[in-house]
């Protein structure tokens, strides 16, 4: 599958088959690396990462920032020795994945508060900027959705109203370009597990 924001009328005349597939579910850490002056004041110091979900793990490489919904409250869960920035009414269901960890009482944040936040691309050197957006999923995932213009619609006119990059490393074929590394001439669909298996390594 391949989407492009700029092919709209020519996918629309085009016959489509389509087949099921089964999509894995991940919850990715974003390690902050620059925090908003709200939440440095909140952290005291600690250490923090931002968790996000998704279950599109294929567009992680085209990953340029992390939408937070702006009036949405989050908290934080202590596990490995940092605070994981989550959604407080997520907590619940992301300590149940994690298997880990445990509430930090008294961190209350809004989204707008995480807004500036500058968090580290999980495995590339780049940086991924907090924003907000009111599209943000609030009873899923973690409350935080990993944003890549060049995949998606929403994703799109997020990062065309923010002036990011519209990056999208995946060919006419649905493979990825030479220049994403370890999964360059993967499909998306080979990708997947590839890059779960990264993460975890």
């Amino acid at each position: 599958v391949h989407w492009c924001m700029h092919c709209k009328t020519a996918l629309a005349q085009a016959e489509v088959e389509y087949e099921e597939q089964v999509a894995p579910s991940i919850w990715v850490k974003f390690p902050v690396i620059s925090p908003s002056p709200r939440l440095a004041a909140a952290l005291g110091g600690r250490k923090a990462t931002l968790v996000i979900w998704t279950t599109t793990p294929w567009t992680l490489p085209a990953n340029l920032a992390i939408a937070a919904h702006p009036t949405e409250v989050y908290t934080a869960i202590e596990a490995d020795g940092e605070c994981w920035i989550v959604a407080q009414a997520l907590v619940s269901e992301t300590l149940k994945a994690a298997g880990t960890g445990a509430p930090v009482n008294g961190l209350r944040l809004t989204g707008t508060d995480l807004d500036g936040t500058v968090c580290a691309h999980p495995w590339i050197a780049r940086d991924s900027k907090v924003v907000t957006a009111d599209f943000v999923a609030r009873d899923q995932g973690t409350g935080l959705v990993h944003i890549a213009p060049g995949h998606g619609e929403e994703d799109y006119e997020l990062g065309k109203s923010l002036g990011l990059q519209i990056y999208n490393p995946v060919d006419d074929d649905g493979r990825f370009v030479p220049e994403v590394e370890h999964f360059a001439g993967l499909t998306v669909w080979e990708a997947n597990p590839k890059i779960i298996g990264h993460l975890r390594a």
